[in-house]
């Protein structure tokens, strides 16, 4: 039977994004491809806080915290590499689950039964790969790489829904990189928005 690598799994509300202010249980995952230097989720590294549950376990303990919540947000780490995702997200939908997941895009397709899809991008995708999420969110670190800068104003043109996240430093927004992605969303003249990560100003994770 599959095992799931868990590093963190709470309920809380969606502090960012498009579903901000909606309570969710989040299912973090351990393990990413990635090393962004300023990942603010540093516990998806740790080995000692991996916990190995199966798809029954797993299932039981979302049901458990969450607590009547509807909605469930996977994410990690990066949610692409694990197996059985598919699997999970089947069980999920077989409950009633509302399920999200957000990814940088790198580790596998996304499984169409999803109901959203954030692509938080850090290294070259394809285009299939935007045009598949229902929100894409740049995360924005000062001073602003210009190919970075190309690439938001490439699908600030061609998607819907892009936003903007100033990146978070020792648990806190970082003010120069926050007047940037103002800068930006205001330049924009609407076709990108803000996302803040309201969860820390609230104290919770």
């Amino acid at each position: 039977m599959t095992s799931y690598p868990i590093c963190d799994l709470f309920a809380s509300i969606q502090g960012e994004g498009s579903w901000t202010g909606r309570p969710v249980v989040f299912v973090r995952f351990s393990g990413c491809p990635l090393r962004c230097d300023w990942c603010d989720e540093p516990l998806h590294r740790d080995p000692q806080a991996v916990r190995r549950l199966n798809l029954d376990e797993l299932l039981r303990e979302i049901t458990s915290v969450g607590a009547g919540i509807p909605s469930v947000v996977l994410t990690g780490g990066e949610p692409l590499i694990q197996p059985g995702l598919q699997e999970l997200i089947l069980a999920l939908k077989q409950q009633g689950y509302w399920v999200a997941m957000e990814t940088s895009g790198v580790g596998g397709v996304f499984p169409i039964e999803l109901d959203w899809i954030t692509l938080s991008p850090k290294t070259s995708l394809t285009d299939e790969c935007y045009q598949s999420a229902h929100e894409i969110k740049f995360v924005i670190v000062a001073p602003l790489d210009p190919n970075l800068e190309q690439t938001i104003g490439h699908w600030m043109e061609r998607h819907g829904r892009v936003l903007v996240q100033p990146v978070a430093r020792n648990e806190t927004m970082d003010p120069e990189a926050a007047r940037l992605c103002y800068q930006l969303v205001m330049a924009s003249r609407g076709r990108l928005r803000l996302s803040l990560q309201t969860h820390r100003w609230l104290g919770v994770r």
